[in-house]
């Protein structure tokens, strides 16, 4: 089911060059090099999804035990299925484009392939920790998120100051369905 958005999100904007934030700041190392980025995908034939092909949105914080998840959802907006497989690399942005802290590392395993139909969803799970838990601060809020889909150099960015990182820990999961 696909995730509400958060408050204080907006539309998101696709590409590189769409915002600030896409147009200044700190080079990120598009997440997904590990995995061959060509066209079709090996496995099924698929081709692989690309920035102009995807929208996001960013779902409210589920809090439990300490832990804050946020569900981030990607959209095929394209007309046909298209494939992720892979870490998604994420940033937080300020509105002059510079980065809030260090791009999301990876957790847990690397997951098969997900082919995303026209019109449907992926979704990738950021974690961070409530505040005062790990005894370290929060990073600012970002006025963007700057997302790579996996194998991608090119970004999505989405306007959003939901996403509140604290006690050093920003992690995403790879692509599922």
């Amino acid at each position: 089911m696909p995730a509400e958005s958060a408050p204080g999100a907006e539309s998101p904007s696709v590409g590189g060059s769409t915002s600030p934030a896409a147009d200044a700041g700190t080079p990120d190392e598009p997440a997904g090099q590990d995995h061959a980025g060509s066209t079709p995908t090996a496995a099924s034939g698929t081709r692989r999804c690309t920035a102009d092909g995807l929208t996001m949105r960013l779902g409210r914080g589920d809090a439990g035990a300490g832990q804050i998840h946020y569900l981030l959802t990607f959209v095929n907006k394209s007309t046909t299925a298209c494939a992720l497989r892979g870490f998604p690399g994420v940033s937080l942005i300020k509105r002059d484009g510079s980065a809030i802290g260090v791009p999301a590392e990876r957790e847990g395993a690397m997951r098969g392939q997900t082919v995303i139909g026209s019109g449907r969803t992926a979704e990738v799970t950021l974690h961070t920790l409530n505040q005062g838990i790990n005894g370290s601060g929060c990073w600012s809020r970002p006025d963007y998120l700057r997302v790579y889909p996996p194998g991608s150099k090119d970004a999505l960015t989405l306007r959003t100051s939901a996403l509140h990182v604290c006690g050093d820990r920003f992690t995403t999961t790879a692509v599922g369905s």
